[in-house]
């Protein structure tokens, strides 16, 4: 990273600290609180959408960030059709396009996505969940919950629904590891040339993997898209592109999503001892933890033509905050919004969607997967390790993008 680059980081470091002195409630979200719960609350009561002191507009009121997410008129791109600047420049497949590209991509790998055919993977889940859960039996004592099976069970499905090869996926997982960073909103000056470079061999990888792929198909996404390379409708970098955003973004939401349905319902005794009384209550927990403990806590999205919004004008180009953590807990969408109840699908139907996939346009392709892995992971450990408890603090990454752990000290009897 060059020193202008350095100085801009230094700049906008001390812009940010003097607007959460100032108590801004979204740039103290940006400092990544233990509980961002207060300033959920905060957030709400700035109006359904107010301009934080660093010049963002934000909203954390469900109905409006609803709008804003389904509303075409907001994308992911300028008006030129150039990316927004980030702190690290990373095609990251049809996340950062807008229509048609975005169409169009999204259209060539919504087959390998369809729901009927990601239901039919619940059973090869279970086999790696009890896998992974004889594993931790036979280790017995302490460990950590995120290395050995929150973070192991996404990238076993992540890596066999691609179609990488067995040799490739301990070096996927360690390249999505240091590319996780990109997750994590804007990495540090350290950590940016190895996110940079890890890109780099994520895709050189790729070029090898889909060759081989292509001397051996099978029923898995690289090959389901060969054609498209075929005739044209995809080119290769797109097809690397694609591969190296899913195995990140379907590895880093689902590692979190199942450590924090963990760790809520050992904070939540009665809940916990409710689902192991009842297992079938495991897509409720996941929908409850979606929601309560949202694992990608923001979305950007870019206007894409002079509008009002709520009685606010927004010029083309203005860049939006949508904070689905505080629009998943706004009272004006869900009753006690505030209690972890692993029952609310059932006792509360009326309540709107969460926000957790996004919606509209770039609702997530893979939530379908993200439920199943989720519900049998919890399952397993409701079933499997019932007496599983938190023995020291957890240490949570440092992103306001994804909420989750880094470390998650239990012990399993």
């Amino acid at each position: 990273m060059d020193r202008r680059e350095h100085a801009r980081r230094e700049v906008w470091n001390a812009f940010l600290g003097s607007a959460a002195r100032q108590g801004d409630p979204y740039a103290l979200l940006l400092g990544v609180p233990e509980d961002p719960g207060p300033l959920y609350v905060q957030l709400r009561e700035k109006g359904p959408l107010y301009r934080s002191a660093i010049g963002t507009w934000v909203t954390g009121r469900h109905s409006v960030a609803g709008r804003i997410l389904r509303d075409r008129r907001f994308g992911v791109r300028l008006t030129n059709g150039e990316k927004a600047p980030e702190a690290i420049e990373f095609d990251n497949s049809m996340l950062g396009q807008d229509p048609p590209n975005h169409t169009r991509l999204r259209k060539l790998a919504a087959p390998t996505f369809n729901p009927r055919r990601m239901e039919k993977w619940r059973s090869r889940v279970e086999e790696y969940v009890d896998e992974l859960i004889d594993g931790i039996l036979v280790r017995r004592g302490k460990f950590n919950f995120m290395t050995a099976f929150a973070q192991q069970l996404p990238v076993r499905v992540v890596g066999e629904l691609l179609g990488i090869p067995e040799q490739y996926r301990h070096s996927a997982f360690r390249l999505t590891r240091r590319m996780a960073h990109l997750m994590d909103g804007d990495a540090s000056a350290e950590v940016a040339d190895d996110v940079l470079q890890a890109i780099d061999e994520s895709a050189r990888m790729f070029d090898e993997i889909v060759a081989l792929v292509r001397e051996n198909p099978g029923e898995n996404m690289i090959s389901d898209l060969l054609p498209a390379l075929d005739d044209d409708s995809m080119s290769l970098d797109e097809l690397i592109a694609l591969c190296t955003f899913l195995i990140l973004a379907g590895v880093e939401t689902t590692v979190n999503l199942i450590g924090n349905a963990t760790a809520t319902l050992l904070g939540h005794p009665e809940q916990w001892a409710a689902f192991k009384d009842d297992v079938s209550l495991a897509p409720g927990v996941v929908q409850e933890t979606l929601r309560y403990e949202t694992p990608v806590q923001q979305y950007r999205r870019i206007v894409q033509e002079d509008l009002e919004l709520d009685g606010v004008f927004l010029p083309a180009d203005t860049e939006l905050a949508i904070c689905a953590g505080a629009a998943n807990r706004d009272p004006e969408a869900y009753h006690d919004p505030d209690r972890f109840d692993i029952t609310r699908s059932v006792t509360r139907k009326g309540e709107p969607e969460v926000l957790s996939f996004s919606l509209g346009t770039h609702f997530c392709l893979g939530a379908t997967l993200a439920r199943i892995e989720a519900e049998v992971a919890m399952t397993g450990v409701a079933n499997r390790l019932p007496d599983l408890r938190q023995v020291a603090p957890v240490r949570r990454r440092n992103s306001y993008i994804v909420r989750g752990m880094m470390q998650f000290p239990v012990a399993a009897a």
